[in-house]
This record gives C-alpha cells, sequence and structure tokens, in this order.
C-alpha cells in the first residue's frame, strides 16, 4: 500500500514528528509512505518539496491581502500533482496544509477526479472553518452554517481588505465533500465531535490520539534541580511560557504566584522579553525554547504538577508528555485538554478560575497524587496510537 502524506513540515515541530513517525510505522507494517512538505531538516526517502520561497512568500502576500489561503500556489501546485500521478498513491493523508505553500481546491479536484482514498488529520479546525484554526477563545460557532464578518479576521492569519470568510468556508467544504471516500481523524475526541456539528458532517469521522514518544517522556533522573538551585524537597510547578503571557491569563498567573510566594515555578519556552515579564516575580525561573526532548522530559520529571493555561488547543502534547513523565496535569475544561486527565492525574478547572487553579495546586502539594505511569503511557504512546491508521487506511469507505 503507498500512502502519501502532505503536511507543511517533516520532522521537526509537532506535525511533522508525527508526519515522519507515521511513515516509519507504514515502513515497518511493510508499506510504502511518500511525503510531501514545504519545509525540512531532513533527508527525506520518497520526498517531494513543494514550491520555493518565493511562490511561499507570494502565497502570504496573497493570504494577507484577500483573506484566501491555500488559494495561491497554483503552479507549484500542479507540478507537486504531476508527480503524484507518478506515483499512484493508494491513500492521501492531509495534514496541516495552512502555511502558505499548496492550493486546497485543486488538490480536493485532484483527489475526487481521481476517486483517491483521502484522510484528514484535524490538528485543528481549519478544514471545516472559513479561516481559523480555533475559535473558541471567541466563542464564533459561525462555520456551521456560513462564516463571514469574522471576529478574528484581522487577529489570526490578519485578513488587510477583505473578509472572504464565507467564500472560503463553502469552497473549502464543497470540494471536500466531492472526494467520495474522506475520513476525517480527529486528534481528540472534541474536534471530532466539532467535525459532526460541521459543513463535513457527512464524511467518516473518527478519533486516533497523537501518540508520544514514551522512550523519552518518561520519568527521569534530572540535574534541574541542582542547576537551579532548587532543594530536593521543594514543590514545583511547571508551566508553558506562550501559555502564561497570554493577557488572558495574566490575572491568573498572579493570583498563582501570589498564592504560593516563595514556591518555585518553571517556566518553559521564554522568548527574552517574556524573561523580562516573569524576571518580576522572583520565584520564577524562565527558561528558554528547548529542543533537546530528553531535556524537555528532564523538566517535567522535575516538576511537582504542571499548569496548562491554553484556551484551545485541539489535544496538548505536553499533557501527555508529562503525565508520561509522572507528573500531574491542571488544565482548562476547555477543547480537547479536559480528556486527556483522568481522575488520579490531575484536575480539570472552568476557564479563567483563578481560585480553582490555586485550590488545585495546594491539593496536590499536600497530597502528591499517586498513578500508573505504566498504564498512561500504554495509553500515550505513538506506536499504539499511530497504527489505527492502518485500519482507517484499509477500510472501505464506499
Amino acid at each position: 500500500m503507498k500512502v502519501l502524506q502532505i503536511n507543511a513540515v517533516y520532522g521537526n515541530g509537532s506535525t511533522g514528528v508525527i508526519t515522519k513517525d507515521i511513515g516509519e510505522m507504514l515502513k515497518n507494517n511493510g508499506d510504502e509512505p511518500y511525503f510531501a512538505y514545504q519545509t525540512t531538516n531532513e533527508k527525506v526517502d520518497n520526498g517531494y518539496k513543494i514550491g520555493n520561497k518565493l511562490d511561499w512568500k507570494f502565497h502570504a502576500l496573497y493570504s494577507r491581502l484577500f483573506g484566501k489561503q491555500a488559494y495561491a500556489s497554483k503552479g507549484a501546485t500542479r507540478r507537486f500533482l504531476k508527480w503524484v500521478d507518478k506515483i499512484k498513491p493508494d491513500v492521501v493523508h492531509l495534514h496541516n496544509l495552512h502555511s502558505n505553500y499548496i492550493n486546497l481546491n485543486m488538490l480536493c479536484k485532484y483527489l475526487a477526479k481521481n476517486d483517491i482514498k483521502t484522510v484528514i488529520t484535524m490538528h485543528d479546525c481549519w478544514y471545516f472553518t472559513g479561516k481559523c484554526s480555533h475559535y473558541s477563545a471567541v466563542k464564533c460557532d459561525k462555520w456551521q452554517t456560513s462564516c463571514g464578518n469574522c471576529p478574528q479576521n484581522k487577529t489570526e492569519v490578519k485578513s488587510l481588505f477583505f473578509d472572504n470568510t464565507a467564500k472560503v468556508l463553502k469552497d473549502r467544504t464543497d470540494n471536500l465533500n466531492k472526494i467520495k471516500d474522506l475520513t476525517l481523524v480527529g486528534c481528540s475526541n472534541w474536534i471530532s465531535n466539532e467535525a459532526r456539528r460541521s459543513k463535513l458532517k457527512n464524511a467518516k469521522i473518527t478519533t486516533i490520539y497523537n501518540g508520544v514518544d514514551t522512550s523519552i517522556f518518561t520519568p527521569r533522573e534530572s540535574k534541574i534541580r541542582s542547576e537551579y538551585g532548587i532543594k530536593n524537597d521543594e514543590f514545583v510547578i511547571l508551566g508553558m511560557a506562550d501559555k502564561w503571557v497570554q493577557p488572558a491569563n495574566q490575572e491568573i498567573v498572579e493570583k498563582i504566584v501570589t498564592a504560593f510566594g516563595s514556591t518555585k515555578i518553571i517556566i518553559v519556552g521564554c522568548k527574552d522579553y517574556q524573561k523580562e515579564y516573569f524576571s518580576r516575580f522572583k520565584s520564577v525561573i524562565s527558561i528558554g525554547y528547548v529542543t533537546d526532548r530528553k531535556r524537555l522530559a528532564e523538566i517535567y520529571s522535575t516538576a511537582n504538577v504542571f499548569v496548562n493555561l491554553t484556551h484551545a488547543d485541539t489535544l496538548p502534547t505536553v499533557n501527555m508528555e508529562s503525565i508520561c513523565c509522572g507528573t500531574s496535569v491542571i488544565t482548562y475544561n476547555c477543547c480537547g485538554s479536559p480528556e486527556l486527565i483522568d481522575n488520579d492525574s490531575g484536575f480539570v478547572v472552568d476557564e479563567n478560575d483563578g481560585e480553582a487553579i490555586v485550590e488545585s495546586i495546594k491539593k496536590i502539594k499536600n497530597n502528591l497524587m499517586q498513578f500508573s505511569v505504566e498504564e498512561k503511557q500504554n495509553k500515550f504512546n505513538k506506536d499504539n496510537c499511530y497504527k489505527k491508521y492502518l485500519e482507517v487506511y484499509k477500510e472501505d469507505n464506499l
């Protein structure tokens, strides 16, 4: 079986690693994996790079001017489809296409015309909206019928002059619905259920969690405490910078820091200006972006609780990574985040409920939660998760 995966990146970033891992799974199963991408840092067997920097820049400008992402790159897409003609895949698996490098309408028409089984992993909501990858923060449900007057038109993939979200939604969903054998795979139950309320609801829809590498994300001996002068018996709170610096969370952050005084709080992924923001809190240790996944696992293993202040996340990989390292998680009851938390591995609180977050941290501080790491690792192990795609690829949807 020949399976072609298309994603903006290969081998790096969350979706790039997932794409590579699925390819490895296919290869180990005796199948033929192929890859198409915009960028990669690796040599890719059976790979095809779509477009070039000049084309990507033009596509990005077109998106900003007209609010119509994935409408440019016609020449690059035409050349790519000629390559697809040569390899004749049995399945085309789409991941993230919203990075200004491919023409979605051309691709959909090709897949429909050639009657190619198509699988879409919904890492976010882009495939069934007229523009945005997430709408939860603005409480928008226009995507269920017809977009327009988009509340995020000037923020997410900023459109400078036009709001074409109504046309984009119609084109996108009409063309996808013309593919006879179409399966939507949500990486959380939440997004699968959202898709069932969308204009793609007639497609086959199922859920497969994105997995993590449990050989890396597992409880580890760590030098992090000695490196940052943290005593072995000190309680440590962990957070991610991109969530903790969001304006919507600043009041919550103040409450957490104030409530726990000198308790050490490690914030990972800080840019220079974010380090400056956190420098006013004496108890906060700000760390830059961590590319070494083993070091990241050491940081999870060092912490006693991971507080994820995400307001829009299909399935936070960080939650799974933390739990697989034996560290409990506190998260908002939003999108796919809560379904990763069992009663023994953390707490789910209402959005913006700072008091509930503080109380949940206190409960863990007073009585550290105990759970079977092995059980959670079996649930989130990438190999166990991605093997489920074999069933999707082989299933007859007609």
